[in-house]
């Protein structure tokens, strides 16, 4: 069965909605699966990705629970702007071990990890349900990126679209998602990260079949 849910709510007040969707009863069970989008706002190629897999998963099932998030960062996507309502990047963020008030100009981690509801949002609903496989959808780059024990999905993924597969951006992500739940934790953390910018259906079409796998099969 599946269902309409709200996560949370952002700086200013708009509702962070997602979708669940159950695997057949044959399935064997498996941790949940929580995929995201646009926590960064400036990236709407990744809100087509969430919306062309709930479509897709709506006909065919997945193999284990999953909740998708299209929009995490809803004001940042209204508005245009990378950052939330408080001007704050999402993704540094995280209470990380990393975790660092420096920061360079537009990665401003906030006053404190974790200040922001829309990272608070994302954090409760890990504990809540007890995900441990987590995909994030990102731009602009053109990899399938991993932290903790990710690796072995990342490269499946990676063939899957013909992407490379990396365990290293080449710089420094501190409060990052991937930081807290990969690095810090060991759960299954991958970052897609097409390289479009822009709302593009090549981003769903380049990624389709890695994301089919991420919520399927494998263990």
């Amino acid at each position: 069965m599946n269902r309409d849910a709200v996560v949370g709510t952002t700086v200013l007040g708009r509702p962070i909605e997602a979708v669940v969707l159950e695997p057949p009863k044959y399935a064997r069970p498996r941790p949940p699966a929580i995929v995201f989008g646009a926590i960064h706002g400036d990236e709407p190629a990744t809100r087509l990705q969430a919306e062309r897999l709930i479509e897709e998963l709506l006909d065919r099932p997945p193999g284990r629970e999953t909740w998708i998030i299209p929009v995490v960062n809803v004001d940042g996507l209204l508005g245009g702007a990378k950052n939330n309502a408080n001007d704050v990047d999402l993704n540094r963020n995280f209470a990380s071990t990393n975790w660092t008030a420096a920061h360079p100009g537009g990665y401003f981690p906030g006053s404190t990890a974790e200040s922001e509801p829309e990272t608070q949002a994302l954090v409760a609903l890990i504990e809540r349900i007890g995900a441990e496989r987590l995909i994030a959808l990102h731009a602009t780059f053109r990899t399938m990126n991993w932290d903790g024990r990710g690796r072995e999905l990342a490269q499946e993924m990676g063939r899957l679209a013909s992407y490379p597969a990396s365990g290293d951006l080449g710089y420094p992500t501190p409060g990052s998602f991937g930081s807290k739940y990969g690095a810090d934790r060991n759960l299954e953390v991958v970052t897609v990260e097409v390289p479009y910018l822009e709302t593009d259906e090549r981003a769903w079409t380049d990624t389709r079949s890695a994301l089919r796998w991420a919520v399927d099969l494998p263990p």
